[in-house]
């Protein structure tokens, strides 16, 4: 954005895992992210350690992110999502005072109505969003929610959600020509079918419902089944796998950022099927390594690149018969992948970003 004549600056509640090595919890490991994440960019961050959220810690940190906040009552400030009382605040107390404010989220209907929150809440995340200059949504889902909270169509700018296309597809084709070698470097049998399912091991992602309907679909002989990931689940997927003697089901591990697209090397057919997904980031990266995928009709990015061209989108309990029909078609997986490719092609960081210039032109033109 800043090669386009943008100048930006960024802040941080805080830092996360950027930079440093950090236990994640749901991962159950500790991670240092190989990708860095705050150089190119003039930025700033509040709560230089862990956060923890508690009011005491915002207040603390008021006085200073208000001021940033506030500081500049021409300069649009663009809020991404509304995860403590402080952003809450200063939300509002821009809205209060007329100044530019843009949004981005990645909220649906169903996330949305998935916890209970005070109607007080309610009625004032509708107001601070009726009110706003500009809403971005990431796609079809995002901006079913944001009309529904009364957001005019006019402040409606798509930001379609991306992951870094390029550096996919590029390793994809460096990768590729490895796969036989790679697929016996990791104890895969290169010849196989491969599903695979990418992300943490715990009960929201469905881990071991997937394994259950491989299982189920009688596919155990016939096709792999790989985990690229860690989490709670691992010792319970350990114990069933070795129970079920089932030889052609790999645990693979964590693989860091840069490591994403030998997954997708690996394995041939993406499954996510998890209870809730307000997006899923991992099909965009499927598709963009030409691999079609498996979606339950609770991910979010299922209405917007996934069709039966290239994938199946379906209720989990139609997963059994979803893996048998799509080892059965498995000839035509390469066509498949080539029309993801296609579909998700749009969905860039470039794409993200004229989404943002276009609502601050309409900012500035009002």
């Amino acid at each position: 954005m800043l090669d386009a004549g943008l100048d930006i600056e960024v802040a941080f509640y805080q830092p996360g895992t950027a930079g440093k090595k950090a236990y994640d919890a749901q991962f159950g490991i500790e991670i240092n992210w190989d990708i860095d994440l705050l150089s190119g960019y003039p930025h700033q961050i509040f709560v230089k350690e862990q956060a923890t959220y508690q009011r005491g810690e915002q207040a603390k940190i008021a006085p200073q992110l208000l001021s940033w906040a506030l500081r500049d009552p021409k300069t649009p400030l663009l809020i991404f999502g509304w995860f403590a009382e402080i952003v809450w605040l200063a939300w509002s107390l821009r809205t209060l005072r007329g100044l530019p404010t843009l949004t981005i989220s990645e909220t649906t209907m169903a996330g949305f109505a998935a916890t209970s929150k005070p109607a007080w809440r309610v009625s004032l995340l509708r107001w601070l969003l009726r009110h706003v200059s500009a809403a971005l949504y990431i796609g079809s889902r995002n901006r079913e929610f944001l009309t529904h909270m009364g957001v005019s169509s006019q402040k409606l700018f798509p930001t379609p959600y991306s992951v870094d296309k390029v550096y996919f597809e590029s390793e994809i084709q460096r990768l590729m020509p490895q796969r036989r070698q790679l697929c016996l470097q990791y104890g895969l049998d290169p010849d196989k079918p491969t599903f695979l399912f990418c992300g943490k091991l715990y009960s929201l992602k469905r881990n071991i419902e997937l394994l259950e309907a491989y299982q189920a679909a009688g596919l155990q002989d016939k096709a792999q089944l790989i985990y690229v990931g860690e989490g709670q689940l691992r010792p319970e997927l350990e114990r069933r796998i070795q129970q079920a003697g089932l030889k052609y089901v790999h645990l693979l591990g964590f693989f860091n950022t840069s490591q994403m697209p030998l997954a997708y090397v690996l394995g041939e057919v993406l499954c996510l099927i998890s209870e809730s997904e307000t997006w899923g980031l991992v099909v965009n990266e499927a598709l963009a390594c030409g691999r079609p995928v498996i979606v339950t009709d609770t991910v979010g990015c299922s209405p917007d690149v996934v069709s039966p061209a290239n994938g199946w989108v379906i209720p989990i309990d139609k997963l059994t018969k979803t893996l048998l029909e799509a080892f059965q078609q498995r000839e035509a997986w390469p066509k498949m992948g080539a029309v993801g490719r296609a579909k998700i092609s749009h969905h860039t960081f470039a794409s993200m970003a004229n989404g943002v210039k276009s609502a601050l032109q309409m900012i500035k033109q009002s």
